[in-house]
């Protein structure tokens, strides 16, 4: 059902398979009223004109206005693609007690030809106590484990939802016994929209990778209320293959014009800074003198361009491995979404393992949030790994400088210089300490990313000390009788004078202080000539 192509961090490029179309993932799921004539987007666009794959509409409205007539949701709405139901839960949410069994929610959304159904699950408040979320999930956990016996349709594909909002333990338990349940193809992580709407982007991310870490990952998550394409990439990079909204139409309801980053009001735009088919065609005065439903007709469409628009530029960075830099771009936008993207690198491990450990772009490394990348887990993994070949003696070359923007440079120089002295690597192992890796044997300098990266920002001393510690501490796990530090070493001899950082390797040291760059490389190579005497 579920094909994955591409990944990374834990975004995934895929398709999903259902029996009326293909589903491309990262998908974002316009929310449609099933009465067409509320739409303020005529939803026979959405696959021509918008290119949407899926859309979501509510069963809990559908059986209040048709009851038990017999219709066909396709036709109903007017789209001939993949639909999902919900189950009515939300409702439950805003309004409170709705008249639904858990058997007829399931006989209805088959009868309807729903593609996507959810069974009915209990949503959690932000206002409710422990006991009563428990009670919820409990009770969630108990409806999923009876739909197996109450579906009869083979076609539907059933999608389990997981309830606990902010308590995780209870989005723990959620998560476990909705994988026990072989009819659920999909997941639908739910009671997040409150979280949303108040900023909590931090607690939306210990929520979703609760949830998935857990989860079969095989199978697609969906996130219920996704809201602002600014938060789309920190929701996919935390696991979310689809998301549904209805914020491109809620905004055009109130004159909220949106886009990638940012949501202006009609009323101060002299221009619109997009150039959709809306955009293209009109200017803010002109749109504001049309008629109230009108307009808003117009702002929707645009709005839902523009949700589409992140939904491709987030697959096509994970298609060139570049996800990492648009997300970090987007989580500059607002303070809650840097704290949601500084909560999602607490996750470094996770994120590490869907992480392609070659990629066809480089790393721009642009800010220190970069040291968090996942390709910088992998490689100190390898270097955990490494055998070395039982040379005695260590060249551990710092190229800790500031001015060194493009280290590729370098390591060919200094691959260069050894490849014409093989004596040199004979008698030493040669090791270079270099900005944001850290350290890098020389034999793997052309490794992806070693070599493929680009620097444009100057690392603090903190985060350099930081750099040449944990290089120390690897460096310590095979007893060299002989270690050469050369080049850039004022920080080492800083941290040797605050927390006797080289006599702690108990060996012999010798040092070289000198500036490292392209130019004056004649130094480093006057010194390998003293060394090898």
């Amino acid at each position: 059902m579920f094909e994955i192509f591409e990944s990374d961090l834990l975004g995934r490029n895929g398709i999903i398979h259902s029996t009326k179309g293909k589903i491309r993932t990262p998908s974002f799921v316009p929310v449609v009223h099933p009465e067409v004539s509320k739409n303020l987007i005529n939803v026979v666009d959405f696959q021509s004109k918008f290119d949407v794959d899926l859309i979501i509409t509510s069963s809990y409205i559908l059986k209040r206005r048709f009851s038990d007539s017999e219709i066909n949701l396709h036709d109903l709405t007017n789209f001939q693609g993949p639909i999902m139901t919900d189950s009515g839960a939300y409702q439950s949410l805003v309004y409170g007690e709705i008249d639904l069994t858990p058997e007829n929610v399931i006989e209805f959304q088959e009868m309807i030809g729903s593609d996507f159904a959810v069974p009915l699950d209990i949503p959690i408040s932000k206002t409710d106590s422990y006991e009563i979320a428990k009670y919820k999930v409990q009770e969630t956990i108990l409806r999923n484990q009876k739909v197996p016996s109450l579906i009869k349709s083979q076609k539907t594909i059933w999608v389990g939802p997981i309830q606990g909002g902010r308590f995780l333990d209870l989005v723990k338990k959620s998560a476990i016994e909705a994988n026990k349940v072989d009819c659920f193809n999909m997941f639908a992580i739910g009671s997040v929209v409150e979280l949303m709407n108040d900023y909590n982007y931090d607690i939306l991310i210990d929520i979703i990778l609760t949830a998935k870490q857990i989860l079969n990952p095989a199978k697609p998550i969906h996130l219920f209320g996704a809201g602002h394409p600014s938060m789309f990439p920190l929701i996919v990079a935390a696991g979310c293959d689809t998301f549904d909204s209805a914020a491109y139409a809620l905004y055009a309801q109130d004159d909220r014009y949106m886009t990638t980053n940012y949501t202006y009001q009609l009323a101060d735009l002299n221009e619109f800074p997009c150039n959709c088919p809306i955009c293209s065609n009109i200017n803010p005065k002109d749109l504001l003198k049309l008629e109230k439903f009108e307009r808003k007709k117009l702002l929707s469409a645009h709005n839902l361009y523009v949700c589409q628009t992140e939904i491709k530029h987030i697959r096509s960075s994970i298609s060139s491995g570049t996800f990492w830099n648009l997300l970090e771009s987007r989580s500059r936008v607002h303070p809650s979404l840097r704290r949601g993207f500084d909560r999602l690198q607490k996750y470094l491990r996770q994120l590490s393992k869907n992480t392609a450990s070659t990629k066809k772009k480089g790393i721009l490394f642009t800010s220190e949030s970069d040291l968090n990348r996942p390709e910088i887990l992998l490689h100190k993994n390898r270097l955990n790994n490494l055998s070395t070949k039982k040379r005695k003696k260590l060249l551990l070359i710092s190229i800790l400088n500031d001015e060194i923007k493009e280290t590729y440079q370098i390591y060919k120089i200094i691959r260069n210089y050894v490849n014409k002295h093989p004596n040199l690597i004979k008698k030493f192992e040669i090791w270079i300490v270099a900005p944001y890796f850290g350290l890098l044997p020389i034999e793997i300098s052309e490794v992806y990313p070693l070599t493929q990266s680009v620097l444009a920002e100057d690392i603090s001393k903190e985060k350099m000390q930081a750099i040449i510690y944990d290089s120390i501490n690897l460096v310590k796990k095979w007893s060299f009788q002989e270690i050469f530090l050369l080049g850039e070493i004022k920080e080492f001899i800083s941290l040797e004078k605050e927390i006797n950082l080289l006599s702690d390797l108990k060996t012999k040291i010798k040092t070289f202080g000198f500036s490292i760059n392209e130019d004056n490389f004649e130094q480093l190579s006057a010194i390998f000539d003293i060394i090898q005497v």
